[in-house]
């Protein structure tokens, strides 16, 4: 563990971050960078990183075209922001940061994000092992991806896949998937800038739509 942890304290100042997507929320005030590796259950944690990002995924389907009054009353946590047209929510999965973001048209709901922080770093691939797990129960809801790419910006930790969660948190390798279903176009991402980020997203087809 000794020889990960001087890896990770040579690297985390190189590396360029990636270009940032559109995002529902505003990011979390920065934290030093911390490393645990204590007693994490990691099959516990990835329970409940799949129970989180599942119930998210059947909200924003079930609530989509209604309105912000609705979501308030159906959505757990602590609200970070309520506007007109968004509607963010702040939990957290152990000391891992949640942030749950709604977006609306004309009163009417037509984009979610759920995005999950890595705070503390408790395994170097902690986060792929997330997104695999939550990717494989997707495709067996929605089938094969449309989209299914591993990008690799830097090479430097490919020929070492203990590695790659490093390789992600500094911004050499992210990974992208992506889901058309009969309402809906659904991604699931995992980039990183000095520490993992996974994001779920759901975008309505009939946005601005009431059903």
């Amino acid at each position: 563990m000794g020889k990960a942890l001087l890896v990770i304290s040579s690297i985390l100042c190189i590396g360029s971050p990636l270009p940032a997507s559109a995002e529902l929320y505003e990011p979390l005030p920065a934290q030093s960078f911390s490393v645990s590796f204590d007693e994490i259950d990691e099959a516990t944690l990835q329970t409940e990183v799949l129970r989180q990002a599942l119930a998210f995924l059947h909200t924003v389907q079930a609530y989509r075209g209604q309105t912000p009054t609705a979501l308030r009353a159906a959505v757990a946590g602590d609200i970070r922001k309520d506007e007109q047209d968004k509607l963010i929510f702040l939990r957290n999965i152990a000391d891992h940061g949640v942030l749950e973001g709604y977006e609306f048209k004309q009163e009417s709901l037509v984009r979610g994000q759920y995005i999950l922080l890595q705070r503390p770093l408790n395994g170097l691939n902690e986060f792929i092992n997330y997104y695999q797990a939550l990717k494989r129960t997707l495709t067996e809801s929605y089938g094969t991806p449309v989209q299914d790419r591993i990008i690799w910006n830097n090479d430097l930790y490919k020929p070492l896949p203990d590695y790659w969660g490093v390789a992600v948190m500094i911004g050499h390798l992210q990974y992208h998937a992506a889901w058309e279903t009969g309402e809906g176009t659904l991604t699931l991402e995992l980039t990183g800038d000095h520490h993992c980020k996974m994001m779920l997203e759901y975008q309505s087809q009939r946005t601005g739509t009431q059903t």
